[in-house]
């Protein structure tokens, strides 16, 4: 730790998971902290799932550059599908091809810090805080309480937190509020896949329900992604690559955003990516081949998730339904809200952040360095005479495959008729 930060040996982040500002904005010492800090509006990446925002907040990685993408995942897709599940069978997957990032605690450990984190609900916030601060600790230290749940009911409790984390870290402390996500009101829920087998792309036996694989050139699954079925990946493809797979990719990237209508004839798609648009380095292999990003109000529907079908299209919602996944990253928005004696007092930053900034600014701001990020810190946050005396690091990656998934990679391409 450099001595010009030495002041700052006190931390807490309290990780409201799921609570929107709008909720907690009004509380007077939510207030009192945004006179004496900064807020920050923060967007997850493409494609937006809670265990993808997950890792975004507390890695400061995009899910990407460590080989996931989404936790639902059709078998053939993984480097060790499970044998006894059909290919095409939606799996869960937690984390990715590579070993799980580093998470924000082990950030900090590893630079010195004392590191007390805890998860609980609402209505124990303030007990859970109370014996983290009742512990023995050594300085630097850093408390971090994930609190995840409905926060209507417990806003005595999220005020009381914040007044007595307020008090723990003092004036040369730092004090954040973290929420990655929040639930996003729905207008209607789609399943893609009905249109697909709609408009030709997919064919399913009427009489069993069941899809059949060698007449179907694309498949959706989980939160967004648009798989094709591809000759050589997947087990019965029949796309091959090349033209072809480059063929249907531009249909279905042109025709989805435009005839997908829900009930009123609403367009529900905003744009279908090419994952090329949206992610790149080593693991791009293992990325869908297409991502759909519905517009602000749609969600994918349950059975969808699963590569499963509905009665229709769209579905009515029950009223009050609200979705965290699979939806517009601007409806999921969460925020950062700090203060410190080296953050700006008083400034609301107009526009939104990647998620991934959060773990590189609150390392920049106690002064711990960092590589293997997918974001610089913030600057905006910060005092420029701080910026000055401590600049910026550059996103610096260290990326390596395993032995493992080099030869996944070299197969697939050897497949794929590259090598």
């Amino acid at each position: 730790m450099n001595k010009a930060n030495q002041g700052t040996q006190k931390a807490f982040v309290l990780w409201l998971s799921g609570v929107p500002y709008s909720a907690i904005c009004t509380l007077p010492e939510v207030e009192a902290l945004l006179k004496r800090g900064v807020l920050l509006e923060l967007e997850p990446a493409m494609i937006t799932s809670p265990l993808s925002q997950y890792y975004q907040a507390f890695s400061g990685r995009l899910p990407s550059s460590f080989g996931f993408f989404d936790s639902l995942v059709p078998a053939c897709h993984l480097s060790s599908s499970s044998r006894d599940v059909d290919g095409y069978t939606l799996v869960e997957e937690f984390a990715g091809r590579d070993t799980p990032p580093k998470m924000l605690p082990d950030l900090l450990r590893m630079a010195g810090w004392a590191v007390f984190s805890e998860e609980t609900s609402p209505s124990t916030l303030v007990s859970c805080l109370q014996g983290l601060l009742q512990m023995e600790k050594s300085s630097p230290v850093c408390g971090i309480v994930k609190c995840s749940g409905d926060a209507d009911s417990d806003l005595t409790q999220i005020e009381d937190v914040i007044r007595m984390a307020s008090a723990w870290v003092g004036e040369t402390g730092l004090l954040a509020i973290l929420s990655e996500t929040h639930p996003a009101t729905v207008v209607s829920f789609v399943n893609v896949n009905n249109f697909l087998a709609e408009m030709g792309v997919m064919e399913v036996n009427e009489q069993s329900g069941r899809i059949n694989w060698p007449n179907s050139l694309a498949y959706f699954a989980g939160h967004g992604q648009l798989w094709v079925n591809l000759q050589g990946r997947d087990p019965e493809g029949v796309v091959h690559p090349g033209y072809e797979y480059e063929e249907v990719r531009d249909t279905l990237v042109k025709a989805l955003p435009t005839k997908l209508r829900d009930m009123t004839g609403a367009v529900v798609i905003e744009r279908v990516y090419r994952k090329e648009e949206l992610y790149s380095g080593d693991y791009l292999f293992c990325a869908p081949d297409l991502v759909i990003q519905f517009k602000p109000g749609y969600a994918p529907s349950q059975h969808s998730l699963r590569l499963e079908f509905d009665e229709a299209v769209c579905l009515k919602p029950d009223a009050g339904s609200a979705a965290l996944a699979g939806v517009h990253p601007s409806d999921v928005r969460g925020f950062l809200l700090a203060s410190s004696p080296v953050l700006a007092s008083g400034v609301a930053i107009p526009l939104p952040a990647p998620l991934v900034t959060v773990v590189p600014t609150l390392l920049h701001a106690l002064d711990v360095g960092y590589v293997d990020m997918d974001s610089p810190a913030a600057d905006a946050l910060f005092l420029p005479s701080y910026l000055e005396a401590h600049p910026l690091p550059a996103v610096i990656h260290h990326q390596r495959l395993s032995e493992e998934d080099e030869e996944l990679v070299i197969n697939r391409l050897r497949d794929l008729g590259y090598v």
